[in-house]
C-alpha cells in the first residue's frame, strides 16, 4: 500500500451521500491505526478527511 502524505485543500466533485460518520482512529500495532465502521460498508468506497491540528 502507498500512502502520500500531503496537505492542502481539496476540492471534490458533488458527491452523493446517505450518510456521514465521525469515527477516532485507535491504534493498532506500533505502524498503524484501524476505524471501525458498519459491516454494511465492506466493499464500499469510503473517504476519510483528517483534521488539521489545532495551534
Amino acid at each position: 500500500m502507498t500512502v502520500n502524505k500531503t496537505k492542502g485543500r481539496l476540492i471534490l466533485q458533488e458527491i452523493k451521500f446517505s450518510q456521514v460518520y465521525e469515527r477516532k482512529v485507535h491504534k493498532c500495532n506500533d505502524r498503524a491505526g484501524k476505524i471501525t465502521l458498519p459491516f454494511e460498508l465492506i466493499g464500499k468506497k469510503v473517504y476519510v478527511v483528517v483534521e488539521p491540528e489545532e495551534s
